[in-house]
């Protein structure tokens, strides 16, 4: 009896114990846990409340910056402490520095910070008289500009006589300072511009040849200063005397120039009396003397 009773009771104080058991369990689980989380959503706000100030502090920063610059920039571009007063023209001979204004516009009393140089350089260089130009700032209230004029080297006739450099580019209208430039005629160029190139083939081979052919000692004296291009298949040189004329076909310099070598050998002495030589042949060289000299050979003849 009394084993049964007390195996009666084990299941029951085993029962009570294992709710006390859980009760005190979850007694513990409880505030454990709650504090758990309370500590996990304490810590994320911390972040995002980091994260809003350090967007505010660059947000100010930012726009403290930006209305510095744009205050900068207005002073800078609106003080007359930075006004043009002074522009150094350096490297023009005969354009004036009243020429070179006119045509690029104002520049004095303008902002230096406005200015746009390069628009300034390029508007320069259109001119027919400029090769290159460039500009910089001296600061507070200078400009530099510098450039490079063009060098007048033939005269050509078109619907008028120009001015042109080696590069072919028209320059002007003659003038009397330049009436010792070599003369090409025989081109027909409409409505020609001036800043605008005319050489074309024909032309750059004429100067070519003058170039060479002035270099010989025949011509030293009396120098070619005139090529007339007929057609595409002759060109005539003429001395600055008027008393000489070579004939050549285009592209055939360097055939012509041995030709005339051996002629010149040929004649010797009497090369200063010839008044016309024709290379333009293919198989022959044909030569002319002044008649002068042809009356004194026959009058020699006769003695």
């Amino acid at each position: 009896m009394g084993l049964a009773v007390l195996e009666q009771r084990k299941p029951g104080t085993a029962l009570k114990k294992g709710r006390t058991y859980q009760l005190k369990g979850r007694k513990k689980k409880g505030p454990a846990g709650g504090k758990s989380r309370q500590k996990n959503f304490d810590f994320d706000l911390g972040a995002v409340l980091k994260m809003l100030a350090e967007g505010t502090a660059r947000a100010i920063l930012i726009a403290a910056c930006s209305y510095g610059i744009f205050a900068g920039y207005r002073f800078v571009t609106s003080s007359p402490h930075f006004n043009v007063n002074q522009v150094n023209w350096v490297g023009q001979q005969r354009l004036s520095n009243a020429d070179l204004t006119s045509w690029v516009g104002p520049i004095v009393g303008g902002n230096i910070f406005q200015l746009d140089l390069n628009a300034v350089s390029v508007k320069l260089a259109e001119h027919p008289w400029v090769q290159t130009a460039s500009a910089r700032r001296i600061f507070p209230q200078g400009i530099h500009i510098e450039l490079k004029e063009r060098i007048p080297f033939a005269r050509i006739q078109l619907d008028q006589v120009y001015i042109m450099d080696n590069y072919g580019i028209l320059l002007g209208p003659e003038e009397k300072n330049f009436n010792d430039l070599p003369l090409i005629t025989g081109i027909q160029e409409k409505n020609p511009q001036l800043g605008q190139n005319a050489a074309n083939e024909e032309i750059i081979r004429g100067l070519k040849s003058m170039y060479y052919f002035n270099r010989l000692p025949m011509f030293k004296k009396n120098p070619i200063d005139t090529v007339r291009i007929s057609n595409r298949s002759r060109i005539t040189f003429v001395t600055q005397n008027r008393g000489m004329e070579v004939h050549m076909r285009p592209g055939t310099a360097e055939e012509s120039f041995k030709n005339l070598m051996l002629v010149l050998e040929t004649i010797g002495e009497n090369e200063k009396d010839l008044s016309y030589i024709d290379l333009s042949f293919k198989d022959k060289i044909v030569v002319k003397h002044h008649k002068k000299v042809k009356r004194s050979s026959q009058k020699t003849k006769k003695a």
